[in-house]
């Protein structure tokens, strides 16, 4: 009985089993419930609208939910009205089907959530071109499409009322999660055994593990935004806003860098220091999943026994070979990650015991400064302008896409009119799904629509053939939408597949399942053709990337986010939305120039010069912001005036040298570097200001690689 309600618990905490949930019921409704009730005609209609609108649920508070249901019903409704009237007119039926497709995507410059609901209006003006010759009413479909909505958005609305914390938690869990798997990663750098070639492929792997867990924690801070933009905030969301915030810390520690991992083998080769920091490495992973696994299951978190032993045999080791050999400097690096791997197991020791006190613990100290979140939303019309104006240049990716679409769907609709294409809105229908911002994600799409297409149609017939009875295929028509919507964002070509067995199951209810196949299958090859086209010859992204703008944006961010570092040493440290601003812009920053450079070789004829002088650039951008990172997660008051000098003379000369390309003197550098061995050696320095010393050398050493490799990578970049 326990195991079972265990179970129970679970499953009610899965948001993707209360996702597939909502899905199943949706589905149920429009499917089976109005073919019970003798509604047959309406049900392709209602069930196009509810897909439609599936497709614009958006994360967000009650209020906000119930004006975006709003919003969907009014332009399903004005938008299926339009294209009704203009039907009949074909010339005016194309400008307008591009024209307002290119402005909707434009809209997406507003925010993710006018994104969406764009998205689903678009997708609703080809659901349209269904129906259009089916009814003798032009208020029919429009009236359907809005009942779909209205179906799908009360269920939604349901749902969240019953659990309405649930996309937080599992936001906060999934947080969680990546940054166990940054951990992991991590701890394979810690291995004497590694050349070279195997450390910059790790490396190479942690800034994509870093991108990764950047888009989580921005998720997540815009699930507590939307809540804590609510007249009251529950202690839920504080004590979700304080996980969100220990996430940020700990992250700013994992993302921390000591060392230089190429001398691991050389300098401690013999020894079992770095397979005990390895296994803590690792131990610490495994904490921030199980803790990921108590938030989903609100179960109180508790720091395993395994990881206090061996943070303690660390330290013992460690302090051991200090005594043993007393003139190796280089352990003071290894001292510096065991500060690091014990303030991380502190943070999750001292959250075991303030889960016992949640909500005296999070009124005092998260309401005060904490529930300050950057807010990217739109304030007024001035600032919804503005954002709207950014985009309207070739040089934004929104724009350029905005166009693709226009056209795609001007060629697609044109090559529908032609008399041997019955059903050619398959074609726009595919070019939406498929033609993507960038060209590495239309070509990956490209390749899986092919394939969940074919793949779609041959299990689709022998089911057609087998299965005959109404009822039985609705029913199947519910289990391909649920897995449609639950494979959409993980495997694209099963949820392609799931949504080519959808139409055949639907258009079987009209007694043409057999002859669309055929037509099914051509719309879709010539709808990937024309979106491959698009991003092929419109504004390519290898004549638009501009890879020198998002280096020097990453630069900017990350030298801010250094400022702030070298300020908080001078004046005191401060957790506030000033320094947490600055570092969230550097770690976003750095996961666009990732994202830039990962897609480079999907390109067609890609320059391999280039693409290695990239991907060695972001494995050293990378490296600097983790040294950055590791000031900034051990940042104090400094008294010191020397130190505080080479903070200032090191921010500086490397915003002169990657900002303003002033030249580098090699002379300088080791001067300097002469100048922090010095302070160094001497014996009464703390163990903070041996940290501060260490990150500024790590920080000079590598700047004259970085800068040498930015100049040969502008250099080589195509206009």
């Amino acid at each position: 009985m326990n195991s079972f309600l265990e179970k129970l618990t679970q499953y009610k905490s899965n948001v993707i089993f209360i996702y597939c949930l909502q899905i199943f019921i949706v589905f149920s409704g429009t499917l089976l419930g109005l073919y019970y009730i003798g509604c047959t005609e309406y049900i392709v209609p209602v069930t196009l609208g509810t897909i439609a609108a599936a497709l614009t649920d958006f994360d967000d508070r009650l209020s906000i939910r119930l004006r975006n249901l709003l919003y969907v019903c009014i332009l399903f409704f004005i938008t299926s009205t339009i294209l009704e009237f203009l039907a009949p007119y074909p010339l005016l039926f194309i400008v307008y089907l591009s024209l307002s497709s290119g402005f909707l995507i434009l809209l997406g410059s507003l925010g993710q959530r006018y994104a969406v609901i764009s998205f689903g209006t678009i997708l609703l003006s080809i659901y349209t071109m269904f129906g259009l010759e089916d009814h003798n009413v032009w208020y029919f479909q429009p009236i359907c499409f809005v009942l779909g909505a209205l179906w799908y958005g009360m269920t939604s609305i349901l749902f969240y009322l019953l659990k309405p914390t649930l996309f937080v938690q599992d936001s906060l869990a999934q947080t969680f999660l990546s940054i166990s798997d940054l951990l992991t990663h991590k701890s394979k750098l810690f291995d004497p055994d590694n050349n070279k070639e195997q450390i910059h492929n790790l490396l190479l792997t942690l800034s994509i593990k870093n991108a990764n867990l950047v888009q989580y924690l921005d998720t997540t801070k815009s699930a507590l935004l939307t809540r804590l933009k609510a007249s009251r905030a529950n202690k839920h969301t504080l004590s979700a806003l304080h996980l969100h915030f220990f996430a940020q810390d700990i992250h700013e520690q994992a993302a921390s860098n000591y060392l230089s991992y190429d001398r691991i083998g050389i300098n401690f080769h013999h020894s079992d220091l770095i397979f005990r920091i390895q296994k803590t490495v690792r131990l610490t992973s495994q904490a921030c999943a199980d803790l990921a696994e108590s938030i989903l299951h609100h179960r109180p978190y508790k720091v395993k026994k395994e990881h206090t032993i061996a943070l303690a045999q660390l330290e013992s080791s460690i302090h051991d070979w200090i005594e043993e050999n007393p003139n190796n400097r280089e352990v003071k690096n290894l001292c510096l990650i065991l500060n690091n791997l014990k303030n991380i197991y502190e943070q999750l020791f001292q959250l075991t015991l303030t889960q016992h006190n949640e909500h005296q613990h999070t009124t005092h100290a998260v309401i005060q400064d904490n529930t300050n979140l950057l807010d990217n939303d739109i304030q007024d019309w001035n600032d919804l302008v503005l954002k709207f104006k950014q985009h309207l240049t070739p040089q934004s990716a929104l724009f350029r896409h905005a166009v693709r679409i226009s056209f795609v769907f001007c060629i697609g609709y044109g090559i529908s009119l032609l008399p041997f294409f019955k059903n050619g809105y398959w074609i726009l229908l595919t070019s939406l799904f498929v033609c993507q911002v960038s060209y590495f994600a239309t070509k990956s799409r490209l390749k899986m629509r092919t394939l969940g297409t074919l793949l779609g149609v041959i299990i689709g017939v022998p089911i057609l053939y087998f299965i005959q009875n109404t009822e039985s295929q609705l029913m199947l028509t519910v289990i391909c939408a649920v897995l449609f919507f639950y494979l959409r964002v993980k495997k694209y070509a099963m949820a392609t597949l799931m949504a080519t067995l959808m139409v055949l199951l639907i258009f079987s209810l009209k007694g043409s399942a057999y002859e669309i196949i055929l037509p099914r299958i051509i719309d879709t090859l010539i709808g990937c053709f024309i979106a491959w086209f698009a991003v092929s010859f419109i504004w390519p992204d290898w004549q638009c990337r501009n890879i020198s703008k998002n280096i020097i944006n990453s630069d900017i961010a990350t030298l801010d986010y250094f400022d702030e570092i070298t300020y908080q040493y001078e004046y005191g440290r401060d957790n506030g939305m000033t320094y947490r601003t600055a570092r969230r812009f550097a770690h976003n920053r750095q996961t666009e120039l990732a994202n830039m450079i990962s897609s480079l070789s999907a390109e067609p004829n890609p320059d391999k010069t280039l693409i290695h002088d990239a991907f060695r650039y972001l494995v050293l951008s990378h490296s600097q912001l983790s040294y950055i990172s590791a000031l900034g997660a051990h940042r104090h008051t400094v008294d010191d005036e020397n130190i505080l000098s080479l903070l200032q003379w090191c921010s500086q000369i490397l915003r002169e040298v990657l900002i303003e390309q002033s030249p580098l003197s090699q002379q300088n550098i080791e001067s300097k570097l002469l100048e922090i061995e010095i302070l160094a050696s001497q014996q009464n320095l703390s163990a903070q200001l041996q940290l501060t010393l260490k990150q500024i050398s790590l920080l000079i050493e590598m700047l004259p690689e970085i800068s040498a490799l930015k100049h040969q990578l502008l250099s080589q970049e195509i206009k």
